[in-house]
């Protein structure tokens, strides 16, 4: 058994999940809800974002080559869908729902309908995105047996109960913390979302360009610094 491995990518998998960064924006979309529908609404928020994980985490690899998608300009994509979703974060606009009068004979109709609305940027690109999904993959291709396999997938769906349990009890903690706050965090983890953005862009962007960061700057090699020479400055 490969316990660095599974320490390793259990300490990824919650980092990228940030339990603690996304219970703003889980509270701002659904703290108009009474608690049986928001469970419902976790679970089905944390079920597609399970069922992408380990689809990408056993078949990842391959379904990028099915359609001929290098991991580099999957990082380029997805640093792009995450950046537009940081920068929403950040002015406000992620966690505002135009509708919030859903109409149903069960809670779970309402629920869904909820669900369809929060879908981005909740489960994706915050749980099952570029992030979270490149890694997955990553750690899919240093399996090696069985143990391996059954072990990975049990670290991911520890992360999605752990987030289902966080949102489903989640109303005491938004009870004693003013909105005001809620606001605050979402805007600063807006900013952190847009600089993992900009790093995956910039990541995906050197492995396709490699002589793009190598490059020295005109500050570094002293260009500037000849031309002002030469212009008397």
């Amino acid at each position: 058994m490969s316990w660095d491995l599974y320490l390793n990518f259990l300490a990824a998998m919650f980092a990228i999940a940030n339990p603690l960064g996304i219970l703003p924006i889980w509270s701002e979309l659904t703290g108009d809800k009474d608690t049986k529908i928001r469970r419902k609404i976790a679970f089905l928020i944390t079920s597609t974002s399970l069922f992408i994980l380990l689809l990408f985490l056993y078949a990842g690899e391959p379904i990028l080559i099915f359609f001929s998608i290098d991991l580099s300009v999957f990082k380029i994509g997805g640093g792009v869908l995450i950046l537009f979703a940081g920068i929403s974060m950040v002015q406000g606009n992620a966690t505002k729902i135009d509708n919030r009068e859903e109409k149903g004979e069960t809670s779970l109709e309402i629920a869904k309908q909820r669900f369809r609305k929060i879908l981005v940027p909740l489960a994706i690109p915050a749980l099952a995105g570029p992030g979270s999904i490149t890694t997955v993959i990553l750690y899919g291709t240093k399996i090696e047996g069985p143990t391996d396999f059954l072990a990975l997938g049990l670290i991911v769906l520890s992360v999605m109960i752990t987030l289902f349990l966080m949102f489903s009890f989640a109303a005491p903690v938004e009870g004693r913390v003013d909105n005001m706050i809620f606001n605050v965090i979402t805007r600063l983890f807006g900013i952190m979302v847009t600089a993992i953005a900009i790093q995956f862009m910039v990541e995906g962007l050197g492995d396709v360009f490699p002589s793009w960061l190598e490059g020295n700057s005109s500050l570094e090699d002293g260009t500037v610094k000849k031309e002002n020479s030469a212009t008397g400055q």
